[in-house]
Parts: C-alpha cells; sequence; structure tokens
C-alpha cells in the first residue's frame, strides 16, 4: 500500500490522468506479485534465499514472474512491461539494461515509490529518505526526483505513510472505476491470485488450480447453470486466499504442528472470508470458499458451522478440498492413489463430518482419472 500511495501522489504531481492513476494504483499493489513463484522456482533448484526486501528486490526472475501473472489483469488500459522492467534503473545499470524513458513511466514510478518505501519501511527517517533519493539520482527519472522531493517537504506526506493511515489515504485518492464483469471474466483474475496462493509453499504448488478443475468437472456433473458454474470456479480459486498470511514455515512443516501452529492454520478460512466479504457480489463466493474446512456434524473450523448452514455448494468444496489434498504430496506424507483417498473419505461421511452423496459422486468420475 506504501508503493501505491507514494506512486499515486508522484503520479499526480506529474498531472496523471485519473484513468491512468487507477491502473498505477492497480499496478503499484500487484508490483511484486511474482515474489513467492520466484522463490519457490529458486527453492526448487536448490537455491534458498532469504524472504527479507533486500534479497527478494535482488531477484529479477520475480519481475518476469510477475509481468505473467499479470497477462490477462483487466487494466484499464493494459501497459507493456511495467512490472517486468520496474527494477530499471534511468542509467541503464538495472536486471534488463533498459534505459531512460524506454522504460515505461509506470516502471519508472514504482521503481521511486518501492525504495522510498522501503527505506521509510526499515526505519529510516524522512531527511534521510530524502538524502537517500539524492544520493542515488542516477538511479530515476529527473523529473520524478524532483516531485519526489516536492512532496517529501509536506509532512502530512509522511504522516499519511504511517500504518494507521495509509489505506485510508490510498483509497481516498483512488479514482472512483466502475466496471461490470460477468463471473466467466472474473476468473481471469482469481486465476491470477490462484497461482500466487499455490506458489506459497512447493506442497500445495497445484491445490488450488486442482481444486478448480475438479470443482468444475463436478459442476458440468450436477449440470449446474453457466453463472453457478463459474462462481464455484472462482471460489475454488480463492479458497485459500487466506494462507497468504499463514508463514511457510508451518505451511512447509514436515513434523507435528504445535498447538499454536495449528491455530494458524486453522485461522486462513477466516482471512479468506475478510478478504472476500468485502467484495459487492461476492456474497455465495464467499460463503462456498470460506465454509471448505467445516465439517456437516460441527467439528471443523474455524466457525464450527454444521448441516443446518451449510449448503450443498459449500460441501462440494468441502469434499475437493479433502481429495485434492488427500491425493497430493504433503511434507508429512506421500499422495494417496485414488481408491484409498476416497475410502478414508468414506469413513468421514460415515462419521457425519462430510456429504456422502459426494463423496459417491467424487468416486464415479474420478476413479478413471486418477488411478
Amino acid at each position: 500500500m506504501r508503493v501505491a500511495y507514494i506512486s499515486a501522489r508522484l503520479a499526480k504531481k506529474i498531472g496523471f490522468s485519473e484513468s491512468s492513476l487507477f491502473d498505477l494504483i492497480s499496478y503499484s499493489l500487484l508490483h511484486d506479485n511474482g515474489v513467492m513463484a520466484s522463490l519457490r522456482k529458486m527453492k526448487d533448484k536448490g537455491v534458498t534465499i532469504s524472504t527479507d526486501s533486500g534479497a527478494v528486490e535482488a531477484m529479477p526472475l520475480h519481475c518476469i514472474e510477475g509481468e505473467k501473472n499479470l497477462a490477462n489483469f483487466p487494466f484499464l488500459m493494459k501497459r507493456e512491461n511495467v512490472i517486468l522492467y520496474h527494477h530499471e534503473n534511468y542509467d541503464g545499470s538495472g536486471f534488463f539494461g533498459i534505459a531512460g524513458n524506454k522504460i515505461p513511466i509506470f516502471s519508472r514510478i514504482i521503481h521511486l515509490a518501492d525504495l522510498m518505501a522501503i527505506w521509510y519501511s526499515s526505519g529510516m527517517g524522512t531527511d534521510q529518505v530524502m538524502d537517500s533519493i539524492v544520493q542515488n539520482v542516477h538511479m530515476f527519472d529527473p523529473d520524478l526526483c524532483e516531485a519526489a522531493l516536492e512532496l517529501s517537504a509536506n509532512v502530512e506526506f509522511w504522516l499519511d505513510l504511517n500504518d494507521m493511515f495509509v489505506q485510508r489515504a490510498l483509497v481516498a485518492m483512488q479514482p472512483k472505476v466502475s466496471r461490470e464483469f460477468d463471473f466467466r471474466k472474473l476468473r481471469e483474475i482469481s486465476q491470477i491470485f490462484s497461482r500466487i496462493i499455490d506458489a506459497k509453499s512447493p506442497f500445495t504448488g497445484s491445490h488450488s488450480r486442482g481444486i478448480s478443475e475438479k470443482t468444475g468437472f463436478i459442476c458440468q456433473y450436477y449440470e449446474f447453470d453457466e453463472q453457478t458454474y463459474w462462481q464455484m470456479r472462482v471460489a475454488a480459486d480463492l479458497h485459500d486466499l487466506g494462507k497468504l498470511i499463514v508463514p511457510s514455515s508451518i505451511l512447509d512443516k514436515p513434523g507435528k504442528l504445535s498447538r499454536d501452529e495449528f491455530r494458524m492454520i486453522q485461522a486462513h478460512p477466516y482471512y479468506t472470508r475478510k478478504i472476500l466479504e468485502r467484495i459487492d457480489g461476492f456474497e455465495e463466493i464467499t460463503e462456498w470458499a470460506s465454509n471448505h474446512h467445516e465439517k456437516l456434524n460441527g467439528s471443523g473450523y474455524p466457525y464450527g458451522r454444521d448441516s443446518s448452514n451449510l449448503d450443498f455448494n459449500s460441501r462440494i468444496l468441502a469434499c475437493v478440498d479433502i481429495y485434492q489434498a488427500l491425493t497430493e504430496d504433503r511434507p508429512y506424507r506421500k499422495a494417496m492413489e485414488h481408491r484409498k483417498a476416497i475410502n478414508i473419505m468414506k469413513d468421514m461421511a460415515a462419521q457425519g463430518q462430510i456429504e456422502a452423496s459426494v463423496t459417491e459422486d467424487m468416486d464415479s468420475i474420478f476413479s478413471g482419472v486418477m488411478n
């Protein structure tokens, strides 16, 4: 949010239009969306990189992954290579050697805003941040440096960066843009976040994607209407959104979780709900996505809901989530084959935890595919 706020202030200072400002804020909020995917790819290669900001910012791979992730994001106007080049220095000394005005203006703004936000977050005082801009002037667009120094002279600019105020300040600046999408189009956006979620851990590398695909098969089997079909796909993509708050050290832990660690895991559907319920038109999606760890007998989490307030679509996602988890590798065990996973689920259904009819139908649908 700090990067987006600083970017927006710089853009207004140099005369951006409302539509360009709206897109810049979106790009700024998503500028590091490729970090987790790049960390995971490096880890897969046996390279462990610290997650502190300095180490992450030094990886060009996160720029490449981030640019790919946003290929289908519905900006008001798509601009090429904004994320790819958001670490390029004005003198050409960045990752890809692009210099001057050949660097997209959005990238130049985000680059300066990013470093200002990092310096501020590291504990630098306002004068130190301003000095750092001057000392590193070769890295930045001269017009943006001038705008940044003018903004920095105002106390309110720095006060708005405080944790207490930055979100409110950003929202107040964001142009009021209203757009309508059908759920099929919205799924292009939810897939972006699905990839970010799945990149959180090597053991969940295709978890959300797998659940979304299997949910699609089941919706077709039940002959759901087109709108419900796409709503369910979106809910499946976003069901683990709250896991972005869970530390990777817990998600990847090979041994038994402590009580506090398990409580943190149990909190993730709660955070999923709190994020999604803020979106108008997502009422049903929020319910289905957030209920995926609830049980029909009330033994689930985080709310302990039971059959009286778990609709059929919530029961479908709960079953698919269990099946997907059982049939993929986890840090504490190998993936199970179809028959063993279904037998476990049938036992759960017999105990009144999950929907028996969905379990039986999943057995029929996936028996040939998963063996």
